[in-house]
Order: C-alpha cells, then sequence, then structure tokens
C-alpha cells in the first residue's frame, strides 16, 4: 500500500509532466516558426514524456493496480523515450556531418523514423505477454530484460555517446576554418555568418545531449532494478531506490520541456513572444531595417532533429510495479 505521504507529490508531479509536455505539442502545432522535422522529434519525444505522466496518475492518483497495463505502459515510454533520442541524434548527425544532404534525408526518413519509434516501444510492451502463461515464462523473461537492456539500452547509447563526439569535432573543426577565413584580407563577408550558422546548430546539439544525459539519470533506478532482478540478485537494490524511481521519473519528463524552453533558439523565441508582448514589436521593426539594410545576412537556420532506434522498456515494466505497487 502507498502512503499518501507519496500519492499525492507524485500525482501532483504526473499532472505537471502531462501540462508541460502538452504545451510543448502545442505550441509546435500553433507556431509556423516550430514546425520543423527537428522539432516533430521532439513532438514525439514529449509524446513519451506524457505516457510517463499518464502511468504515473493512473498508478498513484487513480490507484490502477493492474501490473500488466502499468507495465505495458511503462516499458511503451521507456522504448519510445530511447528510441526518439536516438532519432534525434540521427537528426543532428545528418545535419552536422552532411548538411548539404540534410534536407532530401530527412524528408524521406521522417515519419518512417517516427512510425519505426513507436512500433518497437508497442511490440516490445507486449512481447512479454506471449510467454506469461509458460512453463519457462520466469526464465524467458530474464533473458527478455537482458536483452532490452543490452539492445534497447546499451548499445543505443553507445552509438549517441559515439554520435555527439564525432558531432562536436566537426563543429569544432568548421567554426575554426570559417573564422580564419573571416580573419584573412581577402575573407568572404559571409564566412563570419557561416561560422556563427554552424554554432547555432552546435547549440541545439547541445539541447539533445543534455536530455540524453537527463534521461540515463531518470531512469537509472528502473534500469538498475530490472538489472539485479535479471540477474537474480534481489539483495543487490536498495530500499530507497524503490521509492526515488517514480519520482526521478516525473522530474526527467519535467525536465525536457523546461530544456527546451531555455536552451532552443526557437522555443526561447517562442516564449519571449508569449510573456513579454509589449517588447515584440520593437524588437521586428528594428529586426527587419536590418534585414532591408544588409540583403547578404542569412536567414536563421531551421532547427534540426534526429531519428531515434531502440527499445529498452519492457524491460523495467515488471519491476517498476514491483517498486512503486
Amino acid at each position: 500500500m502507498v502512503s499518501a505521504e507519496v500519492k499525492i507529490p507524485l500525482s501532483i508531479l504526473a499532472v505537471l509532466v502531462m501540462f508541460t509536455n502538452g504545451v510543448v505539442c502545442f505550441l509546435v502545432c500553433i507556431n509556423k516558426n516550430l514546425r520543423t522535422y527537428t522539432n516533430g522529434f521532439i513532438v514525439s519525444l514529449a509524446v513519451s514524456d506524457i505516457l510517463v505522466g499518464v502511468t504515473l496518475f493512473l498508478q498513484y492518483a487513480l490507484s490502477v493496480k493492474e501490473a500488466v497495463t502499468l507495465n505495458i505502459l511503462y516499458t511503451t515510454a521507456l522504448v519510445g523515450s530511447v528510441a526518439n533520442l536516438s532519432a534525434v541524434t540521427f537528426d543532428r548527425y545528418v545535419a552536422c556531418m552532411r548538411p548539404f544532404n540534410y534536407a532530401n534525408t530527412i524528408v524521406k526518413s521522417f515519419f518512417p523514423i517516427v512510425a519505426f519509434c513507436w512500433i518497437m516501444a508497442v511490440v516490445c510492451a507486449v512481447l512479454p505477454l506471449s510467454w506469461t502463461d509458460s512453463d519457462v515464462a520466469g526464465f524467458a523473461l530474464r533473458i527478455y530484460q537482458i536483452c532490452i537492456l543490452l539492445l534497447g539500452i546499451a548499445i543505443p547509447y553507445v552509438c549517441i555517446f559515439i554520435s555527439y563526439v564525432r558531432i562536436s569535432r566537426q563543429v569544432r573543426k568548421i567554426v575554426t576554418r570559417e573564422r580564419k577565413l573571416v580573419s584573412s584580407v581577402k575573407a568572404c563577408p559571409r564566412a563570419d555568418l557561416r561560422a556563427r550558422r554552424v554554432s547555432s546548430e552546435a547549440k541545439v546539439t547541445k539541447v539533445f545531449v543534455v536530455i540524453a544525459v537527463m534521461f540515463v539519470l531518470s531512469w537509472l533506478p528502473i534500469i538498475w532494478t530490472t538489472l539485479v532482478y535479471a540477474l537474480g540478485k534481489p539483495q543487490l537494490l536498495p530500499k530507497h531506490v524503490a521509492l526515488l524511481s517514480p519520482f526521478t521519473l516525473a522530474f526527467g519528463s519535467i525536465v525536457n520541456p523546461l530544456l527546451y524552453s531555455f536552451m532552443k533558439p526557437d522555443f526561447k523565441s517562442v516564449f519571449r513572444k508569449l510573456f513579454h508582448l509589449n517588447k515584440v514589436p520593437q524588437r521586428s521593426r528594428r529586426e527587419q531595417h536590418l534585414s532591408r539594410n544588409n540583403t547578404s545576412e542569412f536567414p536563421a537556420p531551421s532547427a534540426v532533429t534526429t531519428p531515434s532506434t531502440l527499445n529498452l522498456q519492457s524491460v523495467a515494466l515488471i519491476n517498476i510495479s514491483q517498486i512503486s505497487g
């Protein structure tokens, strides 16, 4: 039985998770400037966070105790999150490493990637149902959990890490080269603008690096719980981990929209207009005046996002019910 001291704050956090991520989806839908492929991946990632909020609300606010239902929902959210983070990484990688091929690549692959992410998430979530009544259910579940941890979490995150390391090196190389051109006598006046554009892409990439790190931290208690049960070593699970796991999930899902709002340039611009309406007209007139007198300036680069890959959620399904049930 979960105490009211745990139920009430988790119910409030669940509502905040759904609200903040819902605002992100709403803004992308109503604002033309935010309707980019990168932000399309962000919406898909926000949906997985909303699913976390819905599941926490069902479990703690409505006291739903159906383990199978909760497991499927948690697994779908986990696998969907990893898949969408992988997608974002792919998007960033193509944008920074293959900029001339980015438009064609992302236009052709965006919808298949998003569909693949969610189909994989649902399939992985319902897969354990196929052996629920089997004599080897316990053994099959352990194999399944280990495979999810390796194929759904470890390997995707190794790929994500390698990709961002390569992106970082490429961005530094390009920015250094363009700034050397600017400092030379025969420098093209647009070289500095190209360097700034690459720097802007790098800032967007940093947002997703932080999001990937926050995802690991927020899901780490459940990942550890899954691992110790899969290895048959439940004694390695500290009691406070079971209590903290739903809170870390909620906080991790709330942090993502805040990162978009304060770190991603296009979202920052929209929020400034929403909360500082009196400053928008003056700023717009200045920008219009500058654009008339500086026709050589490039337009602001559109935001980029990355495709996602794997699944790692259902591993945590069985254990999260045991944790917080």
